[in-house]
């Protein structure tokens, strides 16, 4: 059986990013298997659950990739559109959360293979030192050291950052991360080690 995107989730998703406020009340007791089976079912308020259970973890994932607030809500709205199309082929090998996870992920590469992304700029030709000159003026926990946090993964290379995100802010296993980037679990495991060590290290270099 498939599904078509219904007029709700349409109207749902072209808002211009995602909001905490909702009139949809949670329903904790549902699973998202259960959630899915609604809607496969042609329970659309089920499906709307599922959007506001994963819409501001996907909407910081996406953000965290093209660092443009209007690009991470068209993720969002593609991924869930995508989501809901495309439910009945969902085979529960991983968690629904990782599978849209992987819409969204693919998502951002279309992005940036279409030019309008976050450009990248090469790691060789910055120094290391320039990439954190905020960290000697800031605290962990603050505004400043977030936002220098953030910056700092933006400067990630692509998969470093996907394993990264998916592991610290998506919360994912990292045999979940496996899955979504399509590598082993041991190099998914080696990417977080690489990109949280470079972290350390900028971060450090910027205190010197």
């Amino acid at each position: 059986m498939s599904v078509s995107p219904c007029g709700y989730c349409t109207r749902y998703l072209t808002r211009a990013r995602p909001r905490r406020e909702s009139n949809v009340e949670p329903a904790p007791a549902l699973d998202d298997a259960a959630l899915i089976r609604g809607t496969l079912a042609g329970r659309r308020a089920d499906f709307e659950i599922l959007v506001e259970r994963y819409q501001q973890v996907l909407y910081a994932f996406a953000y965290r990739f093209v660092h443009d607030h209007d690009h991470a809500a068209d993720i969002v709205q593609t991924t869930f559109l995508q989501a809901y199309t495309h439910l009945a082929q969902f085979s529960g090998r991983s968690s629904f959360k990782t599978w849209l996870h992987q819409i969204a992920l693919n998502q951002c590469r279309q992005l940036y293979r279409s030019g309008h992304g976050r450009q990248n700029v090469p790691l060789d030709e910055v120094r290391e030192a320039d990439l954190a000159p905020a960290a000697t003026q800031t605290e962990p926990g603050t505004v400043a050291w977030q936002a220098t946090l953030e910056r700092l993964i933006a400067r990630l290379p692509l998969r470093q950052r996907a394993v990264l995100t998916l592991r610290l802010f998506s919360d994912l296993p990292f045999k979940d991360i496996a899955r979504v980037e399509g590598m082993s679990e041991n190099s998914a495991k080696v990417n977080y080690h690489h990109a949280i060590t470079r972290l350390r290290r900028w971060l450090r270099e910027g205190g010197s």
